[in-house]
């Protein structure tokens, strides 16, 4: 006969956790409600931010020249850094920028004011639409700078008035913190030209309760029409700390000519695109907190980088844009 078993029967252990198993997943709660403390107090802080308005009231004429078909001089915009807006800039550089790739040239001309009612879908250059006692305007093949483009403009009768709110510039327009950006498409007739699009590059400065303040925005406009824009408010900030919108590279080659009554040590230093003539184009930048950039006049001492330094550190939004035709 088999003997019964004499071990005590199996009990199940009733033990907890060890000391050591506690003061892990303390550490471990301790460390998850921190993080969680951390990424609300900066999800609370660029929440504030987003929902910053602030109003701008421009003058009547300035809002309707802005928004074709307003009626109300104000605007609701948001306060620098915003990162909404920041989105929204880049959406529209990368609009642009296909612009570009689809045009057969770019001419920006700089402004004083915050005004251009030049945005037609046609210019037509054909005999008799020349303003009285100036020259004949070149064929669409001679326009060949922005200075050209904007002497075409001055001698149309349909835009010579319009025209006059536009400096003439070679390299950089200098003082200029303005601009608007004429992108032509391909045209079936030889006596017309054809604009895709124009850009429009603008900065307003105003005082809120004692702050002086800079709105900035940078529109499209398709045919007179609004179909595009993104602005910020810099709160601040002064409309002298903006720099120039763009700069003109031309082709090396022109170097060999050596012009006389167009200030020609800054025209000669931007003469230096070894293959196409081209620009740089700075946009505003929503998500920058001041408009300053971090440099001050004395860093460059020489042309043509003098010409922009207010925009070292100010702005992501920065463009090398080909001119179109080559010359």
């Amino acid at each position: 006969m088999t003997p019964l078993s004499t071990a005590p029967p199996h009990h199940r252990s009733r033990g907890g956790f060890s000391l050591l198993e506690l003061l892990i997943v303390a550490a471990l709660c301790g460390a998850v409600f921190t993080a969680g403390a951390l990424a609300y107090r900066a999800v609370a802080l660029n929440q504030r931010r987003a929902t910053t308005f602030q109003t701008v009231t421009l003058a009547e004429n300035v809002a309707q020249n802005f928004y074709p078909g307003t009626d109300s001089a104000s605007v609701d915009s948001y306060t620098a850094p915003n990162y909404g807006r920041a989105v929204l800039a880049e959406q529209m550089k990368n609009l642009f920028l296909e612009d570009v790739e689809k045009s057969v040239a770019v001419f920006p001309l700089a402004r004083a004011g915050n005004i251009n009612t030049i945005r037609p879908k046609t210019l037509n250059i054909a005999d008799g639409q020349q303003v009285s006692g100036k020259p004949t305007p070149p064929l669409p093949s001679q326009v060949d700078t922005p200075e050209a483009f904007r002497q075409l403009l001055l001698n149309l009768t349909a835009t010579a008035s319009g025209a006059a709110v536009f400096s003439g510039y070679r390299g950089y327009p200098s003082g200029a913190v303005n601009g608007s950006i004429f992108i032509l498409d391909r045209s079936s007739a030889a006596s017309a030209l054809t604009i895709r699009c124009v850009y429009e590059i603008d900065h307003v400065g105003f005082t809120d309760s004692g702050t002086a303040c800079v709105f900035s925005n940078v529109r499209r406009y398709y045919d007179g029409k609004l179909t595009n824009y993104y602005d910020i408010v810099t709160r601040g900030a002064q409309t002298t700390e903006v720099g120039i919108p763009f700069a003109h590279f031309e082709k090396n080659t022109r170097a060999g000519f050596a012009e006389t009554g167009v200030t020609p040590a800054p025209v000669a230093a931007f003469k230096v695109a070894p293959a196409q003539p081209f620009y740089l184009v700075w946009w505003p930048d929503p998500a920058m907190a001041r408009l300053a950039g971090t440099a001050t006049s004395a860093t460059f001492t020489t042309l043509p980088k003098q010409a922009y330094w207010h925009h070292r550190a100010q702005t992501s939004l920065s463009m090398v844009v080909p001119q179109f035709p080559p010359l």
